[in-house]
């Protein structure tokens, strides 16, 4: 029951960190000095955070919750 609620608010966290990702995404493309910086920025920004995004999801998901929490008894 635990480990369903971490992971309900893990994927609450997920969607907010994808919204703000979407949200510096439109910032960057809209107020861009030029087109180039923008290329640039934008492939820095995306390769960047999807790489966070996979090492974040790949740790999540190795950990055993249900023997994690049956250790700290909860």
């Amino acid at each position: 029951m635990i480990s369903l609620l971490i992971s309900i608010l893990y994927a609450i966290v997920i969607f907010i960190y994808v919204l703000t990702s979407f949200f510096i995404i439109y910032h960057l493309v809209k107020y861009a000095a030029s087109s180039e910086i923008k290329t640039i920025m934008l492939l820095l920004f995306i390769v960047i955070a999807v790489g966070l995004l996979s090492v974040n999801l790949l740790v999540f998901f190795s950990i055993d919750w249900n023997s994690l929490l049956y250790k700290l008894n909860l």
